[in-house]
């Protein structure tokens, strides 16, 4: 990460396979979707990052924590995956609740990612689905990857459904819905979320929204 950029504002998997436990998780892939998202005079204070609304060229999250060196009531998938410290705290505290209600094995398998990182993502790219430097939520530090042990897709496991359920109350939406690929331009991505705040993941939640419809909505 370089440094002159602007701000923008409970283990690993290795010793879970050493013990021979199994973990079952398919390959992550969004289709490609023709629709594509408009430009939108984003006045919510929440965060918009797509096709149509790039981040600046110097964007950069501010206070990022690896997760691996965090307490936490997760999973991880690697030992480099980053967030901003408030997503970061938030999720915690969302998967401690699951925990407590004995909804365990959430790992998270990506979090932020550099331009540089995106760059080379896109440039080699076989399926299209890949988003163009600038464009993407995992450049925001605000939005991860998360998948669970199973013998199906993520979708299919009782923790998707519980994710899916209480993911508000903790500031989380669903960024890719299914339906919402008109406008989002994004295929539907239960794996995927983003940090918005409580305030808006309730508003999203209860028109049943996409965070484009709600920046639009909001912003009138």
């Amino acid at each position: 990460m370089r440094k002159n950029r602007r701000a923008v504002g409970l283990l690993l998997l290795v010793p879970l396979i050493a013990a021979g436990i199994c973990l079952s998780v398919k390959p992550m892939k969004t289709a490609a979707v023709s629709a594509a998202p408009v430009k939108i005079e984003n006045r919510t204070g929440v965060l918009l990052v797509n096709t149509a609304n790039p981040l600046p060229e110097d964007a950069e999250p501010e206070e990022l924590v690896n997760l691996y060196e965090q307490k936490r009531h997760f999973l991880l998938a690697r030992s480099d995956i980053f967030l901003t410290r408030e997503t970061f705290e938030a999720a915690n505290r969302m998967f401690k609740q699951a925990e407590d209600e004995d909804m365990n094995g959430f790992i998270l398998t990506s979090g932020y990612r550099t331009r540089e990182k995106q760059a080379e993502l896109y440039a080699g790219q076989q399926d299209g689905t890949a988003q163009p430097p600038g464009c993407s939520e995992h450049e925001t530090g605000l939005a991860f990857d998360v998948t669970a042990r199973s013998d199906g897709d993520f979708e299919s496991t009782p923790q998707f459904r519980w994710l899916y359920q209480h993911c508000w109350e903790y500031g989380f939406i669903l960024r890719y819905p299914r339906g919402g690929e008109r406008i989002t331009g994004i295929a539907y991505e239960p794996w995927h979320y983003r940090y918005v705040g409580e305030e808006a993941a309730k508003i999203i939640r209860d028109h049943g929204w996409t965070l484009e419809e709600y920046c639009m909505e909001m912003s009138e």
